[in-house]
């Protein structure tokens, strides 16, 4: 079963048993917090998940997510592209305790009263893959930025610095 209108909530027990296939697009308005630490909100999330139960009978998705976000470039402070590809491999539990025994292959989804909200699993995934540091290529910054970022502006190298140890070696030669 495809979908490419995605629910607001789905039941991962119901998906699962009837190993659905759940495929569509997520748009950046709908993820708040993610929003947050993007320059835009413009784009979507695409998305694939594909339910079962596994073989300790419990209830799993694998699949991906992809999307094309604009985050700030800690250089220039404008807006640098950033592809964000997710893999997924989840484990939906009822609570923390049953997180703590999902093997380590699954990340833990928590539901509640049986139900997952999908805008907000999608974008806790999307928030770890964002990049904690995110440049442009140097081509790409503003020019001043460049100018303040470049080790190139440093000091000269060829400009002889005095030796601090210099005096304690002249004592020393006077008193011998």
């Amino acid at each position: 079963m495809l979908n490419d209108s995605l629910p607001k909530y789905f039941d991962p027990r119901k998906y699962a048993t009837h190993e659905v296939t759940l495929e569509g697009q997520l748009p950046l308005t709908d993820l708040s917090e993610l929003r947050e630490l993007l320059v835009s909100d413009e784009g979507h999330v695409s998305i694939h998940l594909n339910f079962k139960v596994d073989e300790d009978r419990r209830y799993i998705a694998t699949g991906s997510m992809n999307a094309s976000v604009q985050v700030v470039c800690q250089r220039c402070m404008e807006g640098v592209d950033c592809n964000l590809e997710v893999d997924l491999a989840l484990g939906f539990v009822y609570d923390e305790e049953h997180a703590n025994n999902l093997p380590k292959d699954y990340d833990p989804v928590v539901m509640t009263e049986g139900e997952v909200i999908l805008a907000d699993m999608v974008e806790q995934e999307l928030i770890l893959a964002v990049p904690i540091v995110a440049y442009h290529e140097e081509t790409g910054c503003n020019p001043v930025a460049l100018k303040y970022a470049s080790s190139a502006d440093d000091a000269p190298d060829d400009e002889i610095k005095p030796n601090p140890f210099s005096i304690l070696a002249d004592l020393k030669a006077k008193k011998s």
